[in-house]
Formats: structure tokens, C-alpha cells, sequence
């Protein structure tokens, strides 16, 4: 037997033994966790807890691995001659054989401070910092890398856009303390009162500030007309949102760009860092500051974070940010030829560059530069002592919470960041909480999928603690079986979080005959999140299209063919139970509470296929529980409003009883039919009657352009046949004209679009103004 042959059999069996003890129901991603003390255990069983490995069995002995180590490079060839590829091969056995011995004590720790604390599943883990870190990437990133590196998706997004209170913050108003929100002038629609959300459009009820493609305006609105103050240019900053906070705004948006790792010389000069990742183009997350005090706004401060933005809350005069990062600058190999051996190859060489990582390559950096763009403070967005494992291995993305105290000192205050080791795509806040959930993570290459295996996609759920203002603090996590459609699937009550969610596999957006709908309800405490309640069964062969909690009560839209509206019953946590149900022609996708008993639905109107017709709003009483009624009905036509995938877009106004959304409608025929429309529809809710108060738009007519042709066809003597001449035509559309943002103030209805910002009288529906943005 070769030496070579020797070192891998020998190394090969004691591999295997140490991996004895392993659960066989153990997931295959979950090979490493973090070395620290766990936090505060939930007191359940949480749902996505690892299978721990068996705590009786044995571990190899140190003894016995360090004489795996050192057996891996005895070589017994007869001439005592150890040649080059033995060698690399000795050092990969023992490198191997190493790393799994570090894996096992830190899993042996873990399992004993698991026992020592008298924890029942699996907790969130704390790393002490970035050895035992770096060591829980190595090991995970290991098993789930392949041919092609990680790949660019962690999961499934199940993400669109609840509690449309009015709500305002108190503190945003400022020097404008006499005016009152929700009397003097609306605010963002927001899912819950006093926790205030970006927007396109923000009014403090004498400022408006509208984030229009790469811009965003100031306008006057204290005098006859509306007056602009300022439009300030951000650059290559588009499909922006914004919170608005006494002088200061916060502008957010997504951008593809380039976060150079840098260091200080002796001289203070900035330099790349040598022994960093090489910069690394990727998605990444803006911040852009801006002072509205004085006579000419302007931007001050910059920030951007590695990553994708997920989205913001501001509580009290303090921002959250939640973003999405994966890692960077990691040279993967990719199979050279097409082929399983070189597949192979090529996922071996990326296991070894796997091990070659640093732990920038893997946690987010930032970098906060003046408004002329130099650097003032950069680095890693989060320390490795603040960073935490789940349970369940969650895939090589971070999930970071950025907590800011715009009211102080905006961005060039301090920044505070908690980060975990998973991937987030929606988020919804309470009043105490910050909920974060992503579809969760499959291991493609470990745990292939197919069609017909019954495996069906999971939504993670990690919780934050936002009680200490100017700070984020992880909680826990929990599983729950489904997708959820966004954040108004999810609401806080009580000491209790509810989340609806859909079973679809992982793989697939649409439901299929034997899928459902859950209303799963946990108790929230210190300790994370512990499942007490769940109804199931709702809308079998559909999916959720719309869900609204009303206190104890939850509305649930599912559609396929029909919509039904599910009322449910959530007084006993407990024990959730569905009280009514009512069936219609097309779907809700937003739900709206108007009064005590009322529900406004926007959604498409449907046929008896399920196909949809256009723009339908319907007014649905709810005050008897068991016998849900729609008592009012309104369609478009060919319509689509923004409000179906963007509940900010909706402006409810209770003092008139005013619903305004924006909507874009198109004939079915434009040869016959009338030209589209592309602005705002108005409705009211007076004496439960839905009814058009008015339509409004930017556009300016629009041109109609026709075409005509006929078919001649050329026999084979020369002879033509002439056919008849056909007219195609089409409507020249002005899609800057769409409305983007609403507001009310002092009695008007401000509409604002990419192209102008109109002001309507209330009473009359009568055009004030229309302030057109400078080219």
C-alpha cells in the first residue's frame, strides 16, 4: 500500500468516527455554531431547532486526532522518500482532521452550556468575537459552497407590503407644534400608529418633501400657491423613500456600487487597505441627509452600507435600518469544461477558498463621506461580539439592524448595529419589537428538491428588541410553515404576535389544489418567540392576497377563481377560529379599516375564471363577525392602481370619509376605446355608498397614432391581390403623469406625481395650482 493511500484511508476513518455521534436527522448545513454562551432560551420548543447530536456519544480524543494529524504524513514507501503530492496531500488531511476537531469542541461547548442552562431547544447564539465567527462561516459556508460559489439567492422573497391609523410623530413637528396631524394635515399610511415609515411624499403641514426619481423637492405650502423652495440632485440615487424629522430628512434607496476597504496612514491619508478583500461591485444601501434649515436646503452627509436595503421605521426621533448583505470579493472558481469531474474540481477548490476567507469577507462594511463625497468614517457596519448565529443554519448572508438618532445628531451621530447570520426580506414593528422574515434558507447542494417531495417552504422570523432607544437588541428567532405575503401579514397585540402565511414549496410563488393558508399565533416575551395557536384550511387551492388585524380580529383574503374573506377570531390566542366567511368575484389586495365595523377592500374584479377585469374597491361590513357582507362596489375598467403592491400609496382622509389612490387606466380596446387615464381617483364612503368624488391627473391629452397597412399577395404570374386596409392605433402615454404620493393639508388635496405637484380645493374638487418640476 502507497503512503499516499495510507494517509487518506486512515484519515477517511477517523473522519468517520468523529462524525459518529452525529444525529442522523441532524440538517446537513448545520456543522458549526457559535462557541459563546447562548442568550436567554425561549421557554419552548422552537420550531426550527436543530436535531442536537446524540449526548452520550463519544468524542474522538484529542490523543486520537492529534495522531491523525500526525499520521497524515507518515509515508511507508521502502525508499523513505516523501515526494511533493504526498506531502500536499498529508497537509490536507491534517488541515481536514484539524478543522473537524475545532468543530467538535465547539459543538461539545455549546451542548454542555445548552445542558448547564437547562435550555430545552436550540437558542440564537452570541459570538464572543471573530475567531469563534469566522470558525461557524468556515464550517457552514464548507458544506453549502459548490461549483459555482454560493450562488447570489439565500431564498425565496415573499415580500410586498397594515394598520392604516393615522400616526404621526410627535417630535417630527418641530417648530410646527401648532398644527396637529390627522387634523390639520395627513401623514404616511402607515401600518402602526406613532411608528412612522419612509414614503415618497412627507408633510409636516407647511413643508412637503417629495422624492421624485434622483431628486427630491421642498415645497412651501403656508401660501395661496404652492411654492418651491429647492431641488436638490442626489446623483446616481434613484427610487428613493424618505423619513422626515423637524429639519432633517433622511432619504433611502438601492444602489449598485463599490465600498473600497481603506485605512489611515501615519499622515492621515487615506489608503486601501493590502491584506483586505479587493473592492467588490454589489448592492448597496444609501443614506442621504438633508437640512432643511435656513433658506436653501442641502444635502450635508452620505452614508452607505454593503447590501441590499430591506426597509426603515422611526420611533420617537430614532431610524432603524434593516439591510440584507451577502458576501463580497470572493474569488470562486467555476467548472472549467462541462462534466461531474470538474464540477467536483471546481467545488473543492472553492472549499479551499472557503478556508482562505477573513471575516471582512463576510460581515458588511460602511462608509460616511460630506456632501462632496469624502470619506469621513468608514469601516465594518458591525463588531463580531455583536453579530449572532440562529439555530438553523441560515445561509452566508447578514441580516443588520442599524439603529440612528436622527433627532440629535443625524449621521454624524453614533451608529449601532446588531447583526445575525441569516437573510431578510420583510419587516414589521410593534411598538416594543422589530420583526424581521425571510423564507428560509435550503442548501441546494446538500438538500436537493424536487416537485413531488411534499417539502414545503418555511418563513424565519427573528425578533428585536428596540425598548433601549438608541439601540437594537436580538431576541430569538422561530419557524413557521408558509410564505408570508408582507408585512401586513404579521401584527403585534397583546403580548402576542400573529402571521399569516401560505404552504407553498420552496421553489414556487403560486399555490397549487392541496395547498393552504395558516393564522399561527406566538407569545412574545424575553425569552423569543413560543408558538401557542393556529388555524389552518383557509383558502385550499389559494393563495393570501390580502390580510388586516383589528385587534382580536383578522381579515384574510385568499383568491384563485373567487374571494373569499375569512373573518377570524383571535380573542383566545390560544385557540384562533374562523367566525365568518364571504365569497366574491375578484380579490382584495389592501385592507383598510373605515370606522368601528367597516372594511375598505382595493383589489382587481375578476370573472368567473378568475381572470381579471380591472381596478375594484368594495365596502364590506363586518359588524356581525358570522355573516361578513359587502354592502358597497366600485370598478375601473382596465384599471390597476399602485395600492395593490403599496399600501403608502392608499390616503385615507376620516374627516371627509375620502379614500384617494392612485390608479392608471387602459381601454381593452384602443382602436374603439377611450384614451387611458393615469392620475388619482377620489372616492367617498358617505352612507355606506362608495362614490366617485373626482378624477385627477398630470397628463396632458394624450396623442392618439394609427398605422396602416394592408396584405397584398403576388401570385406566381405577377398577378396581385389587393387585401383591405387595417388601422392599428395606440395612445402616446405620458408616464411621468403618474401619481406617486398624496397628502391633505388645510383643506386641500395635494397629488404629486414625477411631473408636477397639484393642489386641489376639498370642497369643490377644483384645481388650485399645478407646480411643474424643472426639467
Amino acid at each position: 500500500m502507497s503512503g499516499r493511500l495510507l494517509v487518506v484511508l486512515l484519515a477517511a476513518g477517523l473522519f468517520a468516527a468523529a462524525c459518529t455521534s452525529d444525529s442522523a436527522d441532524a440538517p446537513a448545513g448545520d456543522s458549526a455554531a457559535p462557541t459563546t454562551s447562548p442568550s436567554t432560551a425561549t421557554d419552548g420548543e422552537q420550531p426550527d431547532a436543530p436535531t442536537t447530536e446524540d449526548p452520550d456519544a463519544e468524542m474522538p480524543s484529542d490523543d486520537a486526532l492529534d495522531t491523525a494529524a500526525g499520521d497524515a504524513g507518515v509515508n511507508d514507501d521502502s525508499s523513505g522518500e516523501v515526494s511533493e503530492q504526498e506531502r500536499i496531500a498529508a497537509e490536507e488531511e491534517r488541515q481536514r482532521v484539524e478543522e473537524e476537531r475545532r468543530r467538535r469542541e465547539a459543538e461539545e461547548r455549546l451542548r454542555r452550556q445548552r445542558e448547564a442552562d437547562g435550555a430545552q431547544t436550540a437558542s440564537l447564539e452570541r459570538f464572543s468575537d471573530c475567531g469563534p465567527l469566522l470558525d461557524y462561516v468556515h464550517a457552514n459556508a464548507a458544506q453549502a459552497v459548490g461549483p459555482w460559489g454560493l450562488g447570489d439567492g439565500f431564498g425565496i422573497e415573499g415580500e410586498r407590503l397594515e394598520e392604516g391609523a393615522i400616526a404621526v410623530d410627535e417630535a417630527a413637528s418641530g417648530d410646527f407644534a401648532s398644527l396637529q396631524a390627522g387634523v390639520d394635515f395627513s401623514t404616511s399610511n402607515v401600518q402602526e400608529a406613532g411608528i412612522d415609515e419612509p414614503d415618497v411624499l412627507k408633510t409636516d403641514g407647511e413643508r412637503i418633501v417629495f422624492a421624485s426619481e434622483n431628486r427630491v423637492h421642498v415645497v412651501d405650502v403656508t401660501g395661496a400657491e404652492p411654492e418651491l423652495v429647492a431641488s436638490l440632485t442626489l446623483g446616481d440615487h434613484w427610487g428613493s423613500r424618505l423619513l422626515l424629522h423637524g429639519n432633517r430628512v433622511f432619504v433611502f434607496s438601492s444602489r449598485w456600487d463599490v465600498i473600497p476597504p481603506l485605512e489611515r496612514d501615519a499622515d492621515g491619508a487615506l489608503a486601501a487597505i493590502p491584506v483586505a478583500p479587493e473592492p467588490d461591485w454589489g448592492p448597496t444601501t444609501e443614506v442621504v441627509e438633508i437640512d432643511l434649515a435656513g433658506s436653501t436646503p442641502s444635502i450635508v452627509r452620505r452614508l452607505s452600507i454593503e447590501g441590499n436595503y430591506v426597509s426603515a421605521r422611526m420611533t420617537e426621533g430614532v431610524v432603524r435600518i434593516v439591510t440584507s448583505s451577502r458576501p463580497r470579493a470572493i474569488p470562486w472558481a467555476v467548472p472549467r469544461e462541462v462534466g461531474r469531474t470538474a464540477e467536483e474540481q471546481a467545488a473543492k477548490t472553492n472549499r479551499e477558498v472557503v478556508a482562505s476567507t477573513t471575516v471582512d469577507h463576510w460581515l458588511p462594511r460602511y462608509n460616511l463621506s460630506d456632501s462632496a463625497s469624502a470619506t469621513l468614517v468608514f469601516g465594518r457596519l458591525v463588531q463580531c461580539d455583536r453579530v449572532w448565529a440562529p439555530a438553523h443554519y441560515s445561509g452566508p448572508g447578514t441580516l443588520s439592524v442599524t439603529t440612528i438618532d436622527i433627532a440629535a445628531d443625524g449621521l454624524e451621530g453614533s451608529l449601532d448595529t446588531t447583526s445575525i447570520m441569516s437573510d431578510g426580506s420583510t419587516v414589521y414593528a410593534s411598538p416594543e419589537h422589530l420583526y424581521v422574515t425571510t423564507t428560509r434558507w435550503f442548501n441546494w447542494h446538500t438538500q436537493p428538491q424536487g416537485p413531488d417531495d411534499g417539502t414545503l417552504a418555511e418563513t424565519e422570523i427573528h425578533v428585536f428588541d428596540t425598548g433601549d432607544v438608541l439601540s437594537s437588541h436580538y431576541v430569538g428567532s422561530a419557524t413557521v410553515t408558509g410564505t408570508a405575503l408582507n408585512q401586513y401579514s404579521m401584527s403585534s397585540h397583546e403580548g402576542h404576535l400573529r402571521i399569516a402565511t401560505t404552504t407553498i414549496p420552496p421553489w414556487r410563488f403560486e399555490g397549487g389544489p392541496d395547498f393552504e393558508s395558516l393564522v399561527t399565533v406566538f407569545a412574545v416575551d424575553a425569552g423569543g418567540l413560543s408558538q401557542v395557536g393556529q388555524i389552518g384550511g383557509l383558502g385550499v387551492g389559494e393563495r393570501i392576497f390580502a390580510v388586516r388585524y383589528l385587534g382580536d380580529i383578522a381579515a384574510v383574503v385568499t383568491f384563485r377563481q373567487t374571494d373569499p374573506l375569512y373573518i377570524i377570531d383571535l380573542t383566545d390566542p390560544a385557540l384562533p377560529t374562523v367566525r365568518g366567511e364571504l365569497k366574491i368575484h375578484g380579490y382584495s389586495a389592501y385592507l383598510h379599516p373605515v370606522g368601528t365595523d367597516r372594511l375598505l377592500g382595493v383589489g382587481q374584479d375578476a370573472d368567473e375564471e378568475g381572470r381579471t377585469l380591472g381596478t375594484q374597491v368594495s365596502l364590506f361590513d363586518i359588524s356581525d363577525l358570522d355573516r361578513p357582507k359587502r354592502i358597497a362596489q366600485w370598478t375601473a375598467p382596465g384599471g390597476r392602481s399602485q395600492v395593490e403592491f403599496d399600501a403608502l400609496a392608499f390616503l385615507y382622509w376620516p374627516p371627509t370619509d375620502l379614500a384617494v389612490l392612485p390608479m392608471n387606466q387602459y381601454p381593452n380596446d384602443e382602436n374603439e376605446g377611450d384614451p387611458p387615464f393615469l392620475g388619482a381617483v377620489a372616492l367617498t364612503t358617505v352612507d355606506d355608498e362608495l362614490s366617485e368624488f373626482g378624477r385627477f391627473s398630470h397628463a396632458d391629452p394624450p396623442l392618439r397614432e394609427c398605422r396602416e397597412s394592408r396584405l397584398i399577395t403576388v401570385r406566381p404570374d405577377g398577378t396581385e391581390e389587393v387585401g383591405p386596409l387595417e388601422r392599428y392605433c395606440w395612445y402616446d402615454v405620458d408616464y411621468e403623469a403618474r401619481v406617486a404620493g398624496s397628502a391633505v393639508i388645510a383643506g386641500r388635496l395635494y397629488l404629486a406625481s414625477n411631473k408636477a405637484l397639484e393642489s386641489i380645493e376639498l370642497g369643490s374638487t377644483e384645481r388650485i395650482s399645478l407646480l411643474r418640476w424643472a426639467d
